[in-house]
């Protein structure tokens, strides 16, 4: 080996070196950004009930990922993702269509965007694009596209379109993580939805289940609720209670906490790693 190729290598392996140093320096850990004053106090106390740390160290999820997620609402989850995403990875929101005819919907969309341009330190890199059509931004683009408590509202109407959506969105191998309120039964109702069932849906699409995680789960949950899972944090719904017994009846919901909820992970296979 000659000396400039010797001379040439040992440059690479220490700028290559640097700039990964860098990066780790730099980069902020899921408790840093958990633990950051950027996070309302009202939304980090509700960390006891969502576990944001183990539910997406379970998942897999890394700084350097792109990851969507979909239907952010309120940002309780984006103010952890983007962030933690922002310096070497990239998070994409999956959200409202700005041109939508419904002006709720365009409303919703104007309020997260304006959300994430206040924070230009935290959210510069992150994206929105509209949750329509047949993929959510590029095609196989996705290492994680991640849902938390969506997949209730589609249940009966658009479940198998949103799913394909993610599985076109995610790369080979990528990874879908989904938590929601989980039914005791194979009924959906009252916000609840039947585990083995979401299972299925995913896998009739084509994704491959991985497993899952307790980690949500809340033994406390008796999921009668008359106005179902609202009627439990955060929302405390006063839905279907009876006038005489509100009171007792939200101080045994907070009690209770918020719902039983059952964390699932897939993937969509790798097919050039299938060799027959």
């Amino acid at each position: 080996m000659s000396r400039s190729i010797k001379y040439s290598n040992i440059k690479f392996f220490i700028t290559f070196s640097l700039i990964l140093l860098g990066q780790l320096l730099f980069s902020q850990t899921l408790k840093d950004v958990i633990d950051g004053d950027h996070r309302s106090e009202k939304n980090s106390a509700r960390d006891k009930y969502r576990h944001p740390i183990e539910t997406l160290e379970f998942f897999g999820i890394k700084s350097t990922m792109t990851v969507v997620e979909i239907s952010p609402g309120g940002g309780w989850y984006q103010e952890i993702l983007a962030p933690f995403l922002n310096k070497n990875g990239q998070y994409i929101s999956a959200t409202y269509n700005p041109k939508s005819e419904v002006k709720r919907e365009r409303d919703r969309y104007k309020s997260e965007k304006k959300r994430l341009a206040a924070r230009k330190d935290l959210y510069s890199n992150a994206k929105m694009v509209a949750m329509i059509g047949s993929v959510y931004g590029e095609e196989n683009s996705a290492d994680m596209v991640l849902s938390f408590r969506n997949y209730h509202n589609w249940i009966g109407s658009s479940e198998f379109e949103k799913l394909r959506a993610m599985y076109n969105t995610l790369k080979p191998g990528g990874i879908l993580g989904i938590t929601d309120h989980r039914s005791d039964s194979t009924i959906d109702e009252k916000g609840y939805t039947c585990e083995p069932c979401m299972i299925k849906d995913a896998e009739v699409v084509g994704f491959i289940y991985l497993g899952a995680s307790q980690i949500n789960a809340n033994p406390k949950d008796t999921k009668d609720h008359p106005g179902g899972v609202w009627n439990l944090p955060p929302t405390l719904s006063k839905n279907q209670l009876s006038n005489k017994n509100i009171d007792e009846a939200q101080k045994r919901y907070k009690s209770i906490g918020e719902s039983d909820r059952y964390t699932l992970k897939f993937m969509k296979p790798n097919l050039s790693l299938i060799h027959i």
